[in-house]
């Protein structure tokens, strides 16, 4: 016999009225429910279980009401959260609100099922455990899924509740049993749920823009199923083990991060890894991806490349970071514009179109007269009143090839998105370092954390414009040089806004000089420029 588990649920109480109090007013309800209206919906649909989930209700009652309730509630969230995916962070107030809705929706369905599990016995649900468990987790798995579709940290209670359903379904001889899941249209395990929840996080979610999230969410619906879990180290000795403590609030981890835990399960990847090195070897040898399950929007390269990935993250433990960051604690500068970069990186001076000299004016004439040179109060001022003002942040770790910097919630700034451009100033540094935003998240106090790969040497404000017939009258628009770099093979490249790259383009650049440059190739594209290769024009 199994122990009940102890779940913290809400009393029940006299003062609780919702609107049905069995399935058949349940289905009635649900039957005037207008979904196409997702939001009013949703908060509907919340403060119905809010009010169900504090009313005293027969166990196998309840639990019919939840199985009627879920698959609307499953509609009205993955809408609502198709809202927030792709947002750039920090997430608005308005967008706060509505995942604040998303998350107590799951957390009420999972104090539903909780309470089934923990009155089972008075209703003789024994024979529900299987159900009753896949769907709870299912509710937290969920969670976690949307926590990590807008890039923000889940609280690590939920692991110590995942753990919790998962061990119990487990001493209930339940954890391998299909249990028809109504909303997915397929049959799933508790132990599918629970393996794919922990691989899941171990595919690096902050790295990964939507459409490879949910590429990986969709493969483990899948590949879970290959992933037992023992309460014996694997046989197979050649992959480092993936260890589990069910005691503590944290999901799978390797020997060498152990930190002093004890581990109480491991994950055997050994077949996993087998089926991740055939897809790769059949997509090299020209198959298509669809043809392996990989799903009809998935395209090479990218799909060999995201396979790769999860083969280092989930069977090797290797993540895509080649040099050790060393940790510190420092102010930091941040610009995220490329007109803002321009500015500071050319030493606060404002774009002006080249070849075309303004006018000084009398206070300027007047200040060379004295000084030799011009101030540069004007643009300072500029700057303060918000022209192109810097973000203050805080550098946490660095390497030579990126940095992590965080912005408390407290301070103010802009919003930012996965592969977006970005120039990073430390404290004890003269010039600003530009950068691409690898990875971004908000923890539980909405402080905003970003990864930045540092782009190789010193850039150079220019400006460029476009040659040609066509383009004669075009203006110059500000841009980035960035020297090459022999030792690195890195070749010389310019920093363009979005769009302006064409095979064999020739762009006029001017520094100091005009000269003629020829587009060669595309290095990256980001969300807001593209980085091309450039050689002379001949």
């Amino acid at each position: 016999m199994t122990h009940m588990p102890d779940f913290k649920l809400p009393d029940i109480s006299a003062d609780a009225k919702p609107d049905f109090t069995d399935s058949a007013s349940c289905a009635a309800w649900l039957a005037e429910l207008p979904l196409v209206n997702v939001a009013p919906s949703q908060i509907r649909l919340l403060d119905q279980l809010h009010e169900l989930n504090r009313f005293n209700m027969p166990p196998a009652e309840r639990l019919r009401v939840l199985e009627l309730l879920r698959e609307p509630i499953y509609f009205v969230q993955v809408e609502q959260i198709k809202k927030l995916a792709n947002k750039p962070l920090p997430l608005t107030q308005v967008e706060r609100g509505i995942f604040a809705h998303v998350i107590e929706l799951w957390q009420e369905l999972l104090a539903g099922y909780q309470r089934c599990l923990n009155s089972k016995t008075e209703d003789k649900l024994d024979a529900q455990t299987a159900l009753i468990c896949q769907r709870a987790l299912d509710c937290v798995a969920s969670s976690m899924f949307d926590h990590c579709r807008i890039h923000h940290a889940f609280p690590s209670a939920y692991w110590l509740t995942l753990h919790q359903l998962y061990r119990h379904a487990e001493e209930s001889g339940e954890i391998a049993t299909a249990i028809r899941e109504s909303v997915k249209k397929t049959d799933v395990s508790c132990a599918e749920v629970y393996v794919g929840a922990l691989l899941l996080m171990l595919a690096d979610p902050n790295d990964q823009p939507q459409k490879q999230l949910m590429q990986i969410q969709r493969w483990l619906e899948n590949w879970a199923q290959h992933v037992p879990v023992r309460r014996t180290p694997p046989e197979d000795k050649s992959l480092p083990p993936l260890l589990l403590d069910f005691s503590a609030a944290a999901g799978a981890y390797r020997e060498a991060d152990a930190g002093g835990r004890s581990a109480s399960g491991w994950l055997d990847i050994s077949e996993l890894a087998r089926t991740l090195k055939k897809c790769v070897v059949l997509l090299r040898k020209g198959e298509p991806p669809a043809s392996l399950g990989l799903g009809e929007d998935c395209a090479m390269p990218g799909v060999e490349q995201l396979l790769v990935l999860l083969f280092r993250l989930w069977c090797e433990g290797k993540n895509a970071r080649v040099q050790t960051r060393r940790t510190v604690s420092a102010k930091a500068k941040v610009c995220s514009t490329l007109a803002s970069m321009h500015f500071h990186i050319s030493g606060l001076k404002s774009f002006r179109q080249p070849g075309h000299p303004r006018e000084l004016t009398r206070r300027e004439r007047d200040e060379i007269a004295t000084f030799g040179h011009t101030s540069t109060r004007l643009e300072e001022a500029f700057v303060e009143a918000g022209g192109y003002a810097t973000e203050d942040w805080l550098l946490r770790e660095e390497s030579l090839s990126g940095l992590r910097i965080v912005r408390p919630a407290a301070s103010s700034g802009g919003r930012y998105a996965h592969t977006q451009l970005i120039a990073v100033r430390p404290a004890d540094a003269q010039h600003f370092l530009v950068g691409v935003v690898r990875w971004l998240r908000t923890d539980e106090d909405d402080a905003l954390h970003v990864g930045v790969r540092i782009v190789s040497g010193l850039p150079k404000a220019v400006a460029v414009r476009p040659t040609g017939l066509n383009a004669q009258s075009d203006k110059f628009v500000p841009a980035l040089y960035c020297p090459a770099l022999p030792a690195l093979a890195t070749p010389a490249s310019l920093i363009l806004p979005t769009g302006w790259y064409r095979p064999k383009r020739v762009l006029e650049v001017y520094t100091d000089t005009s000269e003629l440059l020829l587009l060669s190739g595309v290095i990256e594209r980001g969300s807001d420029f593209e980085r091309v290769a450039i050689e002379p024009a001949r």
